[in-house]
């Protein structure tokens, strides 16, 4: 087995990759580590790295003319999930921002999840453990 160390980054294809880079920092308080162009693409490319500084989410370019939905389930059943210290305090500053959340924190055994969505329907989850992973 590859000896993993812990997760490095997850990408995710966005329309507007500016917006996303944004709300990724000005939400949930990640902050732009990489920014650069690919060749032959109009789009900036990011790499934001979360508030510990532990992993990075990739934001690229969505494909023109392509038409996965990230909202749509059926073409996008992925989710990027954050672990949290504090459940009420981050649905307090989520709902602040105007984000939609998908329901309350549920509890999942001693764990407590709420789900919501980025600006363009991608699914994403908050996680308060009893204990680490």
């Amino acid at each position: 087995m590859v000896k993993i160390q812990s997760l490095e980054h997850v990408a995710v294809a966005y329309r507007d990759t500016d917006a996303a880079a944004k709300w990724y920092c000005d939400v949930l308080g990640f902050e732009i580590a990489l920014k650069f162009n690919n060749p032959g693409s109009d789009a900036n490319f990011y790499f934001v790295r979360d508030p510990a500084g532990t992993c990075f989410i990739e934001i690229i370019s969505m494909p023109e003319g392509d038409d996965t939905q990230l909202a749509d389930i059926r073409t996008a059943h992925v989710h990027i999930a954050f672990n949290v210290d504090d459940m009420e305090e981050a649905v307090a500053v989520l709902e602040s921002k105007g984000v939609k959340l998908e329901g309350p924190p549920a509890r999942a055994g001693e764990n407590i999840l709420l789900f919501f969505r980025d600006p363009e329907g991608a699914p994403l989850q908050l996680v308060q453990r009893a204990k680490p992973l």
